[in-house]
């Protein structure tokens, strides 16, 4: 790729600086849950549009999703761009995709004014609900993302890691059936499914330790309205994580003999379900990765640390369908982690700005590249099917 190409995108990326930032303050002050991002969908694809996207609202049929589409005048390869823009309820933007979704803006509206010089096509998913409803896993499985030959998407962190592994993640909910009755005359009547459910909780407790390098945490999600009342129905929320597909099968067995069990002593019956998509691990394309670090570096990122994520996400999904990575890049708050008001306010920093800029130009630098170096997409493509048949 020509070096004037790269000064080109630096330059459309400091010149689209204030607006991003202007965003992201807007999404930050405008937070929106899963599921409910209308101002957040609706800003991100009006300057799409504006800029000379194609944008189809609803994508695959789900509320605020959308796509938005740019084509060189030479046809090619297409590269695919992740936006976030939920928020976490009571927490705001506390995972930063306030970030994730102007940073991915950011990268497109630089490669529009370089696509004169490039070809093929830039595309931006825009998925909402990714803390809860995982729509890129739904997008996924109807082949609806198959048409990038390589996408990415930055995420905002303490420290920058490399993309890597993510752990797979399964949300279950476990509910227990008794009988209801009047808590001070009918209590031989009476099934409490409450006893059940804090009789599961303690087993998943004690079992867990047994399984290492795994994740397995729950909440009480229902236990009975008033203390005047035995509860004839309770249930708990659990979130189970492994580094593959078998370990969440193994960890869902140990959940199902935990239910039985405290449905068995006392009294009561119980289901076990999904309530949100199962994500897969994310399986990082390490030849996409190599060059994103090159040019995350060239912009000024100090260290780029290689290790695993313990955290899930649904673009996970997304890697066993199309080569893709999923970098991890810092706020330099090392002590202040992911899922707090404290991070939320770090999106607002001086290093956030940092990160809009770095993150804005490596992705779009490393999309140009695909688009002009028909070589890399060929070994980017290898490695992807290679991995499949392990």
């Amino acid at each position: 790729m020509s070096p004037c190409v790269n000064e080109r995108i630096a330059a459309a990326v400091a010149r689209a600086l204030p607006q991003l930032e202007a965003l992201r303050d807007e999404l930050y002050r405008h937070p929106e849950i899963g599921g409910e991002e209308t101002f957040a969908s609706s800003r991100l694809t009006e300057v799409l549009e504006e800029n000379g996207f194609q944008v189809t609202r609803e994508y695959g049929g789900i509320p605020h999703a959308f796509r938005a589409a740019a084509s060189a005048p030479v046809s090619g390869p297409t590269v695919a761009l992740f936006a976030e823009y939920d928020a976490l309820p009571d927490l705001g933007h506390a995972c930063g995709h306030n970030l994730i979704c102007t940073a991915a803006l950011g990268a497109a509206l630089a490669l529009r004014e370089v696509l004169p010089d490039l070809r093929g096509t830039v595309v931006v998913f825009g998925t909402p609900g990714e803390e809860n409803l995982c729509t890129k896993t739904l997008l996924a499985e109807r082949g609806l993302l198959d048409e990038a030959d390589a996408a990415m998407m930055v995420h905002p962190n303490p420290v920058t890691c490399a993309s890597g592994r993510t752990r797979a993640v399964e949300s279950l909910q476990v509910e227990f059936f008794g009988r209801s009755a009047h808590a001070g005359t009918g209590d031989r009547q009476g099934i409490n499914a409450l006893d059940a459910a804090v009789a599961c909780y303690q087993k998943i407790q004690a079992e867990k330790t047994r399984y290492p390098d795994t994740n397995v945490h729950g909440i009480l999600n229902d236990g009975g309205q008033k203390a005047s009342v035995i509860p004839g129905y309770s249930s708990l929320k659990y979130l189970t994580r492994a580094w593959d597909m078998e370990g969440l099968r193994t960890l869902r067995a140990m959940v199902e003999r935990c239910a039985a069990a405290a449905a068995a002593e006392t009294g009561c019956t119980y289901r076990i379900h999904n309530n949100e998509a199962t994500n897969r691990p994310m399986r990082t394309n390490q030849t996409l990765s190599q060059v994103f670090n090159r040019y995350l570096r060239a912009c000024g990122e100090p260290e780029i640390l290689r290790q695993d994520v313990t955290g899930s996400t649904d673009m996970g999904d997304v890697s066993w369908r199309v080569p893709a990575i999923h970098p991890w890049v810092g706020l330099s708050c090392p002590d202040i982690p992911l899922h707090t008001e404290a991070f939320a306010e770090r999106t607002l920093s001086p290093e956030a700005d940092g990160f809009l800029s770095r993150c804005s130009r490596a992705m779009a630098s490393t999309a140009a590249e695909i688009l002009t170096d028909a070589a890399l997409l060929e070994r980017i493509r290898r490695e992807f099917e290679g991995s499949r048949k392990t």
